[in-house]
């Protein structure tokens, strides 16, 4: 997948969020949407691969968990926002 592509998706994936997203889903998606610009810029930057770009997102919000950036609950809604918008990424 292109990293233009996987652009697209995120931004369909937080608008629809955005739309119809509860109070949880708003706050994950926020949260989420920090990471996912930090590294998806910094990969169209150097001409990176969607395979990378995952490694690096999933290195990003790991770091942010170690460091207890969130609580319990907050982090199981930012781990299920991640893993629903993985589910968009594998549907293209």
């Amino acid at each position: 997948m292109l990293l233009t592509q996987t652009e697209t998706i995120i931004e369909n994936f937080v608008a629809e969020i955005l739309e119809n997203g509860n109070d949880d889903a708003l706050f994950a998606s926020g949260y989420l949407q920090g990471h996912l610009d930090l590294i998806l810029q910094g990969c169209i930057d150097i001409d990176d691969n969607f395979a990378n770009f995952m490694t690096k997102m999933q290195a990003s919000l790991d770091s942010a968990f170690a460091k207890n950036e969130l609580a319990p609950h907050d982090k199981t809604l930012v781990v299920d926002c991640w893993n629903d918008l993985q589910t968009e990424f594998q549907r293209v």
